[in-house]
């Protein structure tokens, strides 16, 4: 089938990110954006929260006010896989799913990582560690990008929401020592690095203080729709948004899961990708080829001992040059192995031996040669 496809619009969903300080309206927005987009298109099920606060309690009179029926809110985890079970139960029986906060899963995984660790420590008597080390964080992204799938693929509207974390950069100081001080540059979803890519459309919030009130303020950081890019929208609600969400194609097909295909097929079981498999055989079958030559023709460094060497290879590959049979592909150094058994084994390279006369080798040849030998190599 042709990879050339026609383009189309295969966002059907809303996939929404929100972070910000506390206080700053990330739950609310979350709530008024959900109401809109139930209303707007007469979705019938209702609004699923994975709670962490839990603070959605508070929250239940807006959803009312607005005619929706009761949200289905689970608020007893903070676990990674609750997360994970929930949202596969809740994508069929939700309209719009709302995670509060991600954070918190985040912190979850990476302690629930830890923890295990220690465990196993502790079972063979070994001292726990204080934190994470670099080979550990691979697991961990791992497990995170099976929720990062599912929240882009799943069939159903879905808001994260995060707390606010800090960027930092290292500057130099301004005293002329030459040291470097850490500080503050930005803001970023408190949660793995990359899930702020996520999202369609990622809002910071922020608090505003106008006359003793707060107003609540959403920076839109990212719209793919491109129609609300680096606006402030102050108290944002689903109309004052709506711009994005008229750009996605809802009711219609939804992209799938990208985890369906992967490129495991360039890497053999050691983890290798196919050409330094390749390379890695290709220098097992000229290791090989250079010890069945001294095996049979011996150690020595005499130029009789070199020409017979010279001429035997020359037999079965060609060339009587070792550097040009090491610039060979696999399949012709393979070849030139093989050819090399059946003429001092009498069988090829990998059967079994046959019991009969003793094969014959060519006739000695006088001809300095670059072959490796085990003297040379030791004296290199």
């Amino acid at each position: 089938m042709s990879m050339l496809i026609k383009a189309t619009n295969k966002m059907a969903y809303g996939k929404v990110g929100l972070y910000g300080e506390a206080g700053a309206g990330k739950s609310r927005t979350a709530a008024e954006i959900a109401i809109g987009l139930i209303k707007a298109h007469k979705l019938e099920k209702p609004i699923g929260v994975f709670d962490t606060e839990p603070a959605w309690g508070f929250l239940l009179p807006l959803i009312k006010k607005a005619g929706l029926p009761e949200p289905f809110v689970y608020d007893e985890s903070r676990a990674f896989v609750d997360l994970m079970n929930w949202t596969k139960e809740a994508q069929s029986a939700c309209s719009v799913l709302i995670v509060d906060s991600i954070s918190h899963i985040w912190r979850d995984l990476q302690e629930s990582c830890l923890a295990k660790i220690n465990e196993g420590r502790r079972r063979n008597n070994k001292r726990p560690i204080a934190s994470l080390e670099f080979q550990h964080w691979g697991p961990i992204k791992r497990e995170w990008g099976e929720f990062t799938d599912l929240y882009l693929s799943s069939k159903v509207h879905f808001i994260v929401c995060g707390r606010a974390g800090n960027v930092y950069e290292y500057q130099d100081k301004d005293d002329g020592s030459g040291k470097k001080e850490l500080i503050t540059v930005g803001t970023k979803m408190a949660t793995e690095k990359e899930m702020g890519y996520e999202p369609s459309l990622l809002i910071e919030m922020f608090k505003d203080l106008d006359d003793g009130k707060i107003i609540n303020t959403a920076i839109v950081q990212k719209d793919r729709a491109d129609a609300l890019n680096g606006q402030q929208i102050p108290m944002p609600n689903f109309k004052k948004l709506q711009a994005h969400f008229k750009a996605l194609n809802i009711g219609g097909e939804h992209h799938g899961s990208m985890k369906e295909r992967d490129s495991r097929e360039v890497f053999n079981d050691a983890g290798e990708d196919n050409a330094a498999a390749e390379m890695r055989r290709r220098d097992i079958a000229l290791d090989e080829i250079k010890e069945e030559l001294q095996r049979h023709h011996g150690h020595g460094m005499d130029q009789a001992t070199k020409a017979a060497k010279a001429a035997t290879l020359e037999a079965v590959s060609g060339t009587r040059a070792w550097a040009k049979l090491e610039s060979m592909r696999l399949a012709e150094v393979q070849q030139a192995r093989n050819a090399l058994w059946l003429l001092t084994r009498g069988h090829e390279y990998g059967a079994e031996p046959i019991a009969n006369d003793p094969p014959k080798v060519p006739e000695t040849i006088d001809d300095d040669d670059a072959i490796p030998h085990a003297a040379e190599e030791k004296a290199a």
